[in-house]
Order: C-alpha cells, then sequence, then structure tokens
C-alpha cells in the first residue's frame, strides 16, 4: 500500500470544503476522474472512508470531520516551511572570544543591524578552544578569536591587532615587590586565547600556579582586577575607561604590554551563506572600534 502524498490531502481538504468532486477539481486544477483516484487512494490508505455520498454530493462523515483539523494544520505547517525560503533571509551564527564577543563585536553588530534589519544574528562568548571546536563540528559559521589557530580544515584571516595591558587596582600596585613571581596574579583559564598569548610571551616569567587566581571569564578578570584581587592583563579596550578614572593602573616594568593579533576563523569545506558573507564583508571594512566600560 503506498504512502500518502501531500497531493492527497490537498485533494481531501478541497473536497471536504467544496461539498464536491467537480468543484474540488476546478480548485485544484485537475480533472475529476483525478481528484476522484487522490481521494480513493487515501482512503484506501488510511483504510476508513472519509465522506459520505448522497447524490452528486460528499459530506463528511464522522471519520472525515476527525480528520479535518489534522489535515488543515499539516498543509498549514508545509506552506508555513515553503514560505521560509520565499524571501531570503540573512542569518549567521558566530562564536568569538570574551574581549572580541564583548568589546569589538557589538558596535559592529549593531551597525550589521542597521544595514540588514531582518537579519538573524547569533553570537555565542566563548574561549578560543571551543570557538574552534564549533567551527569544526559546523555548529558555527563564523568564529573570532584571540589566540593563534591553525588547522587544515580552517581559513584563518588576521583582522587586527589588540594590545594587552598590565594593571592592577591603585592600592595593590603600590605594594607589589619588584619580583613579578611574588605577585598575586589573576589569569584566564587554560584554553583561552588571552592566556596563550600571554604563556608565549613570558615563557619561563609566567607566573607560578601557586600565585594564580584563574577564572573562566575575561569580564570577571577584569572585575577582580578592579576588586583589587591581583595583577592581570586585559585588553587595552576593555580597561580603558577604567585606567582614565584610576579604577586601574598600569603596573611599569617589563613585559608592561603586549600585543596579540585577533583572528577572522571560518571552515573551508563549508560553502558560506548570504548571511554570513553580508557580515564578513562588514567586518572586514575596519569600522567600529569597540565599547570601553
Amino acid at each position: 500500500m503506498n504512502d500518502t502524498t501531500l497531493r492527497q490531502w490537498r485533494l481531501f481538504l478541497a473536497v471536504a470544503e467544496t461539498g464536491s468532486v467537480a468543484a474540488a477539481a476546478r480548485r485544484v486544477a485537475l480533472t475529476q476522474p483525478a481528484v476522484s483516484q487522490g481521494l480513493a487512494q487515501l482512503e484506501d490508505r488510511l483504510g476508513e472512508r472519509l465522506f459520505d455520498r448522497v447524490g452528486r454530493g460528499l459530506h463528511l462523515n464522522g471519520a472525515g470531520r476527525r480528520l479535518l483539523p489534522e489535515a488543515r494544520a499539516l498543509l498549514e505547517q508545509v506552506e508555513r516551511c515553503e514560505r521560509l525560503f520565499q524571501t531570503p533571509r540573512l542569518e549567521v551564527e558566530l562564536a568569538a572570544t570574551h574581549t572580541l564577543g564583548n568589546y569589538y563585536l557589538p558596535p559592529l553588530l549593531a551597525a550589521f543591524r542597521a544595514r540588514h534589519p531582518a537579519a538573524r544574528v547569533r553570537l555565542d562568548v566563548v574561549n578560543t578552544r571551543t570557538a574552534v571546536a564549533r567551527l569544526l563540528a559546523l555548529e558555527t559559521e563564523l568564529a573570532l578569536v584571540e589566540g593563534p589557530v591553525s588547522h587544515p580544515l580552517l581559513a584563518v584571516r588576521h583582522w587586527r591587532d589588540d594590545t594587552l595591558v598590565r594593571v592592577a587596582a591603585p592600592a595593590l600596585a603600590a605594594s607589589l615587590g619588584p619580583d613579578p613571581s611574588g605577585w598575586p596574579w589573576v589569569m584566564r583559564e587554560p584554553g583561552s586565547g588571552t592566556r596563550a598569548v600571554i604563556e608565549a610571551r613570558l615563557g619561563e616569567a609566567f607566573p607560578p600556579a601557586e600565585r594564580l587566581l584563574q577564572l573562566g571569564a575575561g569580564e570577571a578578570v577584569r572585575q577582580a582586577l578592579l576588586a583589587g584581587a591581583g595583577v592581570g592583563y586585559v585588553s587595552r579596550l576593555a580597561a580603558a575607561r577604567a585606567l582614565q578614572d584610576g579604577r586601574l593602573v598600569a603596573v611599569p616594568g617589563d613585559g608592561e604590554s603586549l600585543r596579540r593579533p585577533l583572528y577572522l576563523l571560518r571552515h573551508r569545506q563549508r560553502p558560506p551563506g548570504e548571511g554570513e558573507r553580508a557580515l564578513e564583508a562588514l567586518l572586514l571594512e575596519g569600522g567600529g572600534q569597540g565599547s570601553s566600560p
């Protein structure tokens, strides 16, 4: 026994709403024998008569009346699915590391929304390791990260540069001794692009584990530094306002600032969608420098 088709459901609905095969045939632009055949096939498939034949008319019986709202709901759902692609819509998903997601991207996404008001954008703020994993798993279309990335399936493009500055709360900074290994430090977790850059640049001068307060988000690091929990590196963009009003001060000396590149990543084997191309074009225009808390 053949499965039912959307055509058979449409024929059932047409006959139910018009009350005759002839009227249904005119509605769906088919011959009367084609409508009768399709309706008979549906009844055979369901193993149930759906109409009472009275003269030349067809009247829904109890089984047909039970089926009618379900058939309407089914066809309405099909129409909604078809309409999804009748009007092209820009959609894009991206993952970004904390500095990028919290400071660089918001004004750029606002500009993207102004340019494409109906666009749908989803941004997930994660660390570099997670952003790369999501990109490789095809769970996101673009990624913007702080740490160095090398993978044969990923196209890696230098986007811009960022500067990490070593800062602390004023009272703590005034009490620090000359040896950084004895300072209390606040750092991101392993897997963070910021942490990878600091480890690579400081080498053997990287703080010992017992001196580290390790936090899982860039904003958590910034708030801990403001509270006097230790010395740490944050993006100059993220620290700009606190440095300006004196809530944070630079800790001078070797390694006072570290420059790091920021990267735009995409999957080489995934064809870019319209939304991805539109957002990437805006990002590469170079406009917007983020916001400073």
